[in-house]
C-alpha cells in the first residue's frame, strides 16, 4: 500500500496545503494514518475522503454537519502509533533502560504536540485570511455608501441611517471574531469547539451582507424606478 503525506495529498487533490492540514485534524476520525519518522501519511484511499470534504464544504455545510455525512458514508478509524502497539512485559533489566524508556516515550509525545500546535497555527491563519477578506468587503461596502449619497434627486436619508446600522452591527461582529481569533491562538483546549462557532459566525456575516446588498440594490432601484 502507498502512503502519502499531507503535503503529497495537497498536491494530488489541489487543495492549499494549510487547509488539507487542517481537514486532517478535523476529520482524523474518518482517516487511517501513520506515523514515518515524523511525518504523518495516509492511505491512497484518504484523497477520496479529502475531496469529499471539499465538495461537502462547497455544498455549503458546516463541520459539524459534514461529520454527521461521514460518519454515514465512511467508518471510524483509529490512529495507532508505534508507541501503543502491545509488547510482551518484561522485567526490567536496569535503571538505563527504564530511563532510556521514558526518553522515547517523552519525545514522542511532545512530537505529536508539535504536531497539533502547527495544525492550529495553520487554522488560525485561515481565519485570519477570512478575516480580512470581510475587512475588504467593508471598505468596499462603505465605497458604495458613498457613491449612493452622491446620487442626485434622491432622498436617501432613511436608507443611508439604515445602512449604516447594519454596516456598524457587521463591524461589531467583526471586532468580535477578532477578539475570538486572538484567543484561539493562545489556547490549546476546546479549539475544534470554537472553531466551529467561528466558522458559523462567517457563513452568517457572508449571508448578511448578501443580503444586505440585495436589500439595498432593490431599494435603489425602486427609487430610480
Amino acid at each position: 500500500m502507498k502512503w502519502l503525506s499531507v503535503a503529497e495529498i495537497s498536491k494530488i487533490t489541489m487543495i492549499p496545503a494549510p487547509t488539507a492540514r487542517r481537514y486532517a485534524s478535523l476529520f482524523k476520525d474518518f482517516l487511517s494514518s501513520k506515523k514515518m519518522g515524523r511525518v504523518t501519511k495516509y492511505p491512497e484511499s484518504a484523497v477520496e475522503i479529502f475531496k469529499r470534504i471539499v465538495t461537502l464544504y462547497n455544498d455549503g455545510m458546516v463541520t459539524t454537519e459534514i461529520e454527521e455525512q461521514l460518519r454515514s458514508e465512511y467508518p471510524r478509524t483509529i490512529e495507532i502509533s508505534p508507541s501503543e502497539r502491545a509488547v510482551p512485559a518484561q522485567p526490567a533489566m536496569n535503571i538505563q533502560a527504564e530511563l532510556s524508556g521514558a526518553f522515547t516515550e517523552m519525545m514522542d509525545k511532545m512530537s505529536k504536540s508539535l504536531e497539533v500546535i502547527a495544525d492550529q497555527k495553520s487554522i488560525i491563519e485561515e481565519q485570519r485570511e477570512d478575516i480580512y477578506k470581510l475587512k475588504k468587503a467593508f471598505v468596499l461596502l462603505a465605497r458604495s455608501q458613498k457613491k449612493i449619497k452622491a446620487l442626485p434627486q434622491l432622498d436617501i436619508r432613511s436608507l443611508t441611517e439604515e445602512y449604516d446600522e447594519r454596516t456598524n452591527a457587521l463591524e461589531q461582529k467583526d471586532i468580535e471574531l477578532e477578539v475570538a481569533t486572538s484567543e484561539l491562538s493562545q489556547e490549546n483546549s476546546g479549539l475544534r469547539n470554537k472553531l466551529e462557532v467561528m466558522e458559523a459566525e462567517l457563513m452568517r456575516l457572508r449571508k448578511d451582507r448578501r443580503d444586505m446588498e440585495k436589500y439595498f440594490l432593490d431599494k435603489i432601484k425602486r427609487l430610480n424606478g
